[in-house]
């Protein structure tokens, strides 16, 4: 039988230097075919994903149902932070500065596109800063009217602003926000003068659209769904391309009489710009999975999300054409940031 002579070296007598060589070629040796080393060793400590929005939303409650699942999958927590303010600035600018490490993560909305057409300057630039991991759903607003409103349909609605250029009043959640600029999109597209009337928020918007102190509003699903409830508001559109999963028979504002009208406010992910690629194309595979998942599309359905996922590579295709399209949405407005 062989035994080893006093000058072979077994991993336990190896140097240190020489120890640690060795574990890191047997790793590498390891991985499965055509995955970086980084990429298949990520994520080994806790994730953090920022929202530039106070909690509660819908983008909110989506983004925390697929963290829980992506800190099961990968046995590491996940981390939701919230850094408001200066109309959604603040936190967007905080991941732009972040280190590309893959742990920190931006999860945001409709402001990140609209805060470029209505801020002078931004501390970022929204292509160049960031790099598109995924886009995981849209959350549609339903162009409602008081229960006891004249109109019955979009068309009577555009109809009566033409002939009654100004007279025709919506409400909106604030300056620059999505009630009031998909109203504004309206009125550009239907060739309509419009009246925009600002609330401070958009619940107390949709009240005034419930008790007739306006004629109509965009209102969020969620925001909508008691009002309804209680006879006190009709819908007489969506605001998307497609219908929207909690109200199938609704048609889009498009398919009842305003061609090309189409508004949504997504929720995706970014990552901050130089992360390494195959970090995000893992987690850009790991939220499809999720996102695909019957689980997710019967949660976000609950809270007046339609689940539409887009990969790295799509989204990366269409963000900027969906930049475009908000900028020309914005200015077309003329909303400045308060």
């Amino acid at each position: 039988m062989k035994t080893l002579s006093q000058n072979t070296m077994t991993r336990d007598n190896l140097p240190p230097y020489r120890r640690r060589a060795v574990l890191k070629t047997l790793a590498a040796l390891a991985l499965p075919a055509g995955l970086p080393a980084h990429a298949a060793q990520w994520p080994e400590r806790s994730i953090t994903f920022v929202q530039p929005y106070a909690p509660g939303t819908a983008t909110d409650a989506s983004s925390r149902y697929i963290a829980q699942q992506l800190s099961e999958r990968w046995k590491v927590p996940t981390v939701m932070e919230h850094k408001v303010g200066a109309n959604s600035i603040i936190g967007t600018e905080y991941v732009a500065r972040a280190a590309p490490d893959g742990y920190t993560f931006l999860i945001t909305s409709t402001g990140f596109f609209t805060n470029e057409a209505m801020v002078s300057r931004l501390p970022y630039h929204p292509l160049d800063s960031f790099v598109p991991v995924a886009k995981v759903g849209g959350v549609q607003l339903l162009l409602c009217v008081p229960a006891n409103s004249r109109f019955h349909g979009v068309k009577e609605l555009v109809e009566f602003a033409r002939a009654n250029p100004g007279k025709l009043t919506y409400a909106s959640g604030g300056n620059g926000s999505s009630q009031h600029l998909s109203g504004a999109q309206l009125g550009t597209l239907s060739n309509t003068q419009l009246m925009h009337v600002p609330y401070k928020a958009q619940v107390p918007a949709a009240v005034a659209t419930a008790s007739g102190e306006v004629d109509f509003s965009f209102i969020a699903i969620a925001t909508a769904k008691p009002l309804l409830a209680a006879d006190k508001i009709r819908v007489l559109a969506v605001s998307g391309s497609s219908r929207s999963a909690s109200f199938p028979d609704v048609p889009t504002v498009a398919e009842a009489g305003v061609p090309d009208f189409e508004w949504v406010a997504s929720t995706f992910f970014l990552a901050p710009a130089n992360t390494p690629r195959d970090i995000v194309r893992k987690l850009s595979g790991a939220l499809g999975e999720e996102a695909r998942s019957d689980g997710y599309r019967e949660f976000t359905k609950g809270i007046g999300m339609d689940a539409d996922f887009m990969g790295e590579a799509e989204w990366g295709r269409t963000i900027a054409a969906e930049r475009q399209r908000y900028l020309q949405v914005v200015r077309a407005s003329g909303a400045k940031a308060e």
